[in-house]
């Protein structure tokens, strides 16, 4: 196996876990906008190195362009799609966990415009 291999497999492996770790945190956080902010998070940047390790792998330049392209276009949706997500859900009147201190927007089903 050649550096660029081990580099390639080594990012790969650090994507898929980063992912794995999202997905943990899907089954295991206790409600919604929790769920939200571990997805959100870990998902974009777990497929980023995902797709870096994909593009050392295969060295083509077009394949490169792309996988750039999606990298980036994941960082900059996947926040605004979780924002959206969690306030609809709050519009829709889906509780935080007991353990939340503090809500500040209302239930009222006011969207704050």
């Amino acid at each position: 196996m050649t550096l660029i291999e081990i580099i390639a497999f080594a990012l790969m492996l650090l994507g898929t876990l980063f992912v794995l770790l999202a997905a943990l945190g899907v089954a295991r956080l206790p409600d919604v906008y929790c769920r939200l902010s571990a997805t959100s998070k870990a998902v974009p940047f777990g497929i980023g190195l995902l797709l870096v390790g994909a593009a050392l792998a295969v060295s083509e330049t077009t394949f490169a362009l792309q996988a750039l392209a999606i990298t980036v276009f994941l960082a900059l949706t996947s926040p605004v799609v979780a924002h959206a997500l969690g306030r609809a859900a709050h519009d829709a009147g889906v509780p935080p966990c007991a353990q939340t201190r503090r809500d500040e927007l209302p239930f009222d089903g006011a969207t704050g415009d």
